[in-house]
Parts: structure tokens; C-alpha cells; sequence
């Protein structure tokens, strides 16, 4: 018979060696004259379910003889399983040294342990002990995906377990414990017995991913299940201001950021339009998109500033920014922060329309530093008619022929019926225009364009 460990054998050699004097003399058999014995277990799925019902337990070992540096098989030699269910059971190695054990109806708990007994001519080893676990079954859901920050979230599900002989069946009085991203605890519910649950989940400030989790211990395997969850941050677009500018420019700034009490950060400009209406009521048109490329700086609620200038439409307008909302790319958790649609308040801004009628350039052909004179009436609207501007500057302006490019030459004033003219030495032939650069109130003009010859 072998010996089932090392301390019985101790025990037997003990009593042995008291009852022979002579075997006291003899040296004893030292390690270093044993087989050293090494148990490589296959890893299996020790999992006990419908697919599974009875585990694979399965192996090689080796042996290491004294002076030898490669091991060879533990060929057709016994290997001993311990198993707490079914007891002690013999089985007989290949010639390669492989060993397999399935147990008869195996539950949950269930202990077992392959070794090699030490013998006159190896050492005792013994693989790690293998506990099987019935299969455990979760479904969850949550109550939206998709939330608005502050709102109210559960999770909800069942749990069920396999069982030998009845399949599935609802596992009643099961812990539940739920996680967030990174591993914190951020609830714990228990089944009832019909092994459903439900319970709230605290409020995230950004997307994030849930784990839910049940059984474990010695007799339920463990069971995971990841939801992913978008937070939506409210925001808002404050400060917002827009003038129309005498050279039909729209200047514009204002602050992207969060709704007050809201935690996080507005991580970009991307999505916000500048728009523009005839009437504080719309409808409204696009004027054009926010620059995302620009200095920005800490504003609002954890915001962003932005400024820009765009092409004016409308002399008389009103202006607004429409945010369209947004999603940063998801983190860690694999669900994305949203950032929801916001519009500012309404700004009204206005300009005077003014035009250069009457104008006149005389002669239209001059001998070279012969004199030119340069006429108009410079007028602004109303809403109702045209009416004289007086007392404003007026370039007198000139692209030479052959030439891009526009230079003034002389600068006239308008009288009290917003006349005006000026005479001077023409340089160049060229084409003549006056232009009017606006101020506060009026918007910029320029006159027709008149050409004029310069000879000899």
C-alpha cells in the first residue's frame, strides 16, 4: 500500500526503527536520493453548468530523478484525488504522465485535489486545490442610457444559478453590488426571492461605465455585467454681445459654459452659430460658425470664452448664439459626457444705411497736372426716406489704371445739405470713386466709379 503523505510515512518508519535496532544504524534515504515530483494542471473550467455538468480535472506530471536535469514522464504511476465530496480515489497516470478525473455528480463547494504520495523513491506533491462553483446567470439593465445630469437612475435585473437536476432557478437573497468606474462601490441591493432586484445609482458628473456584480464565494461562480451610461451636462451661453460694425462687420463675444450647480467643464467651442433675424421673434438664419482655433480663456460656470467677427447681413438685426451640443470622446468607463444645446439671449443691434448719390467727376479727360473736381450729396435712410448727412468726411479715392489697388488724394467735408466737393491736380489716369467711412451710428458707403484719362 502507498503512503497517503509524508507524515504517515514518518509515523510507519518511526515505529519501523524502534522495532529493529539494526535499521536504526542504516542511514535513512536522504532528498537529495529522491525523485522530485511536479504536478502541471491543465487549466479547465471548474464551473458546474448545463453545458458544464461535470468539470474537467486533468494534469502531467513529471518526474525529476536524483542527478538527471530533464524530467521525464510519471509514467502509469498512481496519483491520489482527494476529493471532498466522493473521498479518495486512485488513478493511474499515461505514459505520457497525463492524469483526467471527473466527478459523479459534482456540487457546489466541492474540493479537489490531486497529489503524488511520497514513496522509497520520490518526494510528495500536490497540485493546487480546485473548488467547484454552479454557474451564475445576470441580467441588468438600466432605467435610460442616456441622462441628463441630476436625474434619477436605477438598475434593475435577475440572477439565477444552475443547479444538478432542475437547470436554472432564481437565486433568492443574493448580494448585488454595483460599481463605477475605477472600482468604487456605489451600491449594494439583495435579490428577493424570485431572485429579481432594483436599486438607485448615485448621480455621475460624466459618462461613465457600471459593473454589476453577483456570487462568488465557495459555491456560486462570479458574474459581471458592463453598462455603459452618457451623461448630458446642461449648459449655457452667457454674456453674449454682437455690434455691426460701420464696415458691415459683426463683432461678437460671449462665454460657453456650464449651468450653475453642474460639475465638469465645457472641453471645446465646436457647435456654436452665430444667427441673425430681422425681428427679435426669427425667424432666424445662420450667419456663421464660431472659430474653435482661438484663445480662449476660463469663464462662467467652468466655461469657455469666444469672440470672432463675421460678414454683416442686415443693417437692423438681431443676434443670438445657438449652441448644438456636443459629446467628448468616451474615457476609461467606454460611454461619452454630452453636453446639451443651449442658445444665449437675444442682442439687438442697428446702423444707418447711407448712400453717395450725384456724383461727378469733371472733367473726364484732363492734360497731365491739369485740375479735377469731384462732386456728391452723401444721405442716410430714415426708415421712411432719404435724408442729408452734413458735417461728415468724404475721401476722394482712385485706382490707377493698371492697379489693384485703391489710394485716397483728397478729403472733403459735407455742408448742411450734405453736398460736398473738392478740387485738385489729377496725377494719373485713373478710376475716381468717393468713399465714406461711416462712424457710430452710420454705416460705410462708396460711390459709383468714374474713370478719367490723363493726356500728354
Amino acid at each position: 500500500m502507498l503512503f497517503r503523505s509524508l507524515a504517515t510515512a514518518a509515523l510507519m518508519l518511526t515505529a519501523a526503527t524502534a522495532a529493529t535496532p539494526a535499521a536504526m544504524a542504516s542511514p535513512s534515504a536522504s532528498s537529495a536520493s529522491l525523485a522530485a515530483i511536479a504536478i502541471t494542471p491543465v487549466t479547465g473550467n471548474y464551473v458546474i453548468s448545463a453545458a458544464n455538468p461535470s468539470p474537467l480535472i486533468s494534469g502531467t506530471v513529471t518526474e525529476l530523478a536524483p542527478g538527471a536535469t530533464t524530467p521525464a514522464p510519471y509514467a502509469d504511476q498512481t496519483v491520489v484525488i482527494e476529493d471532498s465530496v466522493n473521498g479518495e480515489i486512485d488513478l493511474e497516470t499515461t505514459s505520457t504522465g497525463f492524469y483526467s478525473y471527473q466527478p459523479n455528480d459534482p456540487a457546489p463547494g466541492e474540493t479537489i485535489t490531486v497529489q503524488v504520495p511520497a514513496s522509497a523513491t520520490n518526494e510528495a506533491a500536490a497540485a493546487p486545490t480546485v473548488t467547484l462553483s454552479a454557474q451564475v446567470l445576470l441580467t441588468a439593465k438600466l432605467s435610460a442610457s442616456e441622462v441628463r445630469y441630476g436625474a434619477t437612475v436605477s438598475v434593475s435585473g435577475s440572477v439565477v444559478s444552475y443547479a444538478a437536476g432542475s437547470g436554472d432557478r432564481p437565486l433568492a437573497g443574493e448580494p448585488v453590488q454595483v460599481y463605477a468606474t475605477g472600482g468604487q462601490l456605489a451600491a449594494t441591493t439583495t435579490t428577493t426571492a424570485s431572485g429579481t432586484f432594483t436599486t438607485a445609482l448615485p448621480r455621475e458628473p460624466a459618462g461613465l461605465s457600471w459593473t454589476v456584480q453577483t456570487g462568488g464565494g465557495p459555491d456560486l461562480a462570479t458574474a459581471t455585467a458592463m453598462l455603459p451610461m452618457t451623461v448630458d451636462l446642461p449648459t449655457a451661453v452667457t454674456g453674449f454681445k454682437a455690434t455691426l460694425s460701420p464696415l458691415w462687420q459683426v463683432s461678437f463675444q460671449g462665454c460657453l459654459g456650464l449651468v450653475p450647480g453642474t460639475p465638469g467643464y465645457v472641453p471645446s467651442l465646436a457647435g456654436l452659430t452665430v444667427q441673425y433675424a430681422a425681428s427679435a421673434r426669427g425667424p432666424w438664419h445662420a450667419l456663421g460658425r464660431v472659430p474653435t482655433a482661438q484663445r480662449s480663456y476660463v469663464c462662467g460656470d467652468d466655461g469657455r470664452t469666444f469672440s470672432g467677427a463675421l460678414p454683416g447681413r442686415l443693417n437692423d438685426a438681431y443676434y443670438r448664439v445657438v449652441y448644438a451640443g456636443g459629446a467628448a470622446s468616451a474615457g476609461s468607463g467606454g460611454a461619452p459626457t454630452g453636453y446639451l444645446p443651449s442658445v444665449s439671449g437675444t442682442v439687438h443691434s442697428v446702423m444707418r444705411l447711407d448712400r453717395i448719390t450725384g456724383f461727378k467727376v469733371t472733367p473726364r479727360a484732363v492734360r497731365r497736372h491739369g485740375k479735377l473736381t469731384v462732386s456728391g450729396k452723401l444721405q442716410y435712410y430714415s426708415g421712411k426716406k432719404w435724408l442729408d448727412l452734413s458735417k461728415q468726411s468724404v475721401l476722394v479715392i482712385l485706382r490707377p489704371a493698371g492697379s489693384k489697388s485703391w489710394y485716397w488724394i483728397a478729403r472733403a467735408k459735407t455742408n448742411a445739405r450734405g453736398d460736398f466737393t473738392v478740387t485738385f491736380t489729377d496725377p494719373v489716369s485713373a478710376t475716381w470713386a468717393a468713399e465714406y467711412l461711416g462712424d457710430k451710428t452710420n454705416l460705410a458707403t462708396v460711390s459709383p466709379m468714374l474713370g478719367v484719362t490723363v493726356r500728354g
